[in-house]
């Protein structure tokens, strides 16, 4: 039997979760997968199928970036095309911020664009 590819690239966000259980003891928050532990929402299957949506994404915001600057947005920087991208995605919430700043910096580099630099909120 072939063994699953659950690689990511190294630079993809890890979700961060902050967990209580009550008692006195401190304790830590880990999931089993396999014969090893890891935070929530970061074994491997779980990284590999965020990664996923957020590659494809990429993918899609890299089509669309290359239809309006050669069109509607002609008279835009290429950054500020994607900042528009970037903070469309953050709206529809389709990931965590992280991992829409991941999707922008992932665009740019498909397209050769140079990054761009995310507002604050």
């Amino acid at each position: 039997m072939e063994q699953e590819d659950f690689s990511v690239p190294d630079d993809f966000p890890r979700p961060v979760h902050m967990g209580a259980a009550s008692g006195l003891q401190d304790k830590l928050l880990l999931v089993k997968y396999g014969s090893k532990f890891y935070t929530p929402g970061c074994t491997p299957p779980e990284l590999r199928r965020r990664w996923d949506v957020c590659e494809d994404l990429s993918r899609q915001f890299s089509e669309k970036c290359r239809e309006t600057k050669g069109g509607k947005r002609a008279h835009m920087s290429e950054v500020e095309i994607l900042e528009q991208y970037l903070q469309r995605s953050l709206r529809m919430g389709w990931g965590s911020s992280e991992e829409m700043q991941w999707v922008s910096r992932r665009t740019s580099a498909i397209l050769g664009w140079p990054v761009a630099i995310r507002s604050s909120e």
